[in-house]
């Protein structure tokens, strides 16, 4: 019960009521509580790695992953850069490989007046070097002294032109293929291999320039039997 009082304040008289304090009433969790709000320790045995190790398989997923994501970055790039060129073209085509079994796919096809442009886009980082006419080229990232091995994209493209040269030759012998491999990264290259790779702004001035030529008379049936073909791509492509 509370207890009351009074103080005397000149002619008045002030009541007040004084209650009891009580300790404050912690919360006791129960012995299941307190076993879900421990946190188990493990020590780290002596000389293991601090962080885990990937498998070999789990490596290569994640390196495959990490290719696709920064090829998609690249072929954007160069997505948006067509776009404001002008000129009809066709994004992740699949036509029948002539170097295999299977579709092969190409990053970007363009439809010049006189010639279709087929686009290799990398997206890399670090140095390249190597030569134009080689199958691979080696890429250094940071300090790395040997790097890795990477397929030649002017190489990679060979096989793409000779796909559109399949679908175009029935049509028209005389109407051109011709290859580009623009790399869109940080990447560095050798002076040899400076000279068969263009970067996004390059090839928007080569594209530009290129529509003043006269316009080949089986352009716009050349290039709807392109777009038929790739069309009929399957589900998985090579």
């Amino acid at each position: 019960m509370p207890e009351t009082g009074t103080v005397a304040r000149g002619h008045d008289r002030l009541s007040f009521a004084t209650t009891e304090r009580r300790p404050h009433a912690r919360h006791q969790p129960r012995a299941s509580d307190r076993s879900s709000l421990m946190v188990r320790i493990q020590r780290r045995p002596k000389g293991t790695p601090t962080r885990r190790v990937r498998t070999d398989s789990a490596h290569a997923a994640w390196q495959a992953l990490r290719a696709d994501i920064k090829g998609k970055q690249g072929e954007s790039i160069v997505r948006e850069t067509l776009a404001s060129c002008g000129l009809p073209t066709l994004h992740d085509v699949h036509l029948p490989s002539m170097t295999g079994p299977g579709f092969t796919q190409i990053d970007h096809l363009v439809l010049l007046p006189d010639a279709v442009m087929v686009i290799e886009t990398k997206h890399y980082s670090g140095r390249l070097s190597g030569h134009p006419a080689d199958r691979w080229w080696r890429q250094r990232v940071g300090t790395e002294k040997d790097g890795r091995l990477v397929l030649s994209p002017v190489h990679q493209n060979m096989g793409h032109c000779a796909a559109v040269r399949a679908v175009v030759a029935p049509i028209a012998l005389d109407f051109q293929v011709v290859s580009r491999v623009v790399l869109t990264g940080s990447a560095e290259t050798d002076p040899m291999l400076a000279e068969c790779v263009l970067n996004p702004e390059i090839l928007a001035g080569e594209i530009r320039a290129a529509t003043h030529r006269a316009p080949h008379a089986s352009r716009t049936r050349i290039w709807d039997h392109i777009m038929v073909t790739q069309r009929k791509r399957p589900v998985a492509s090579v």
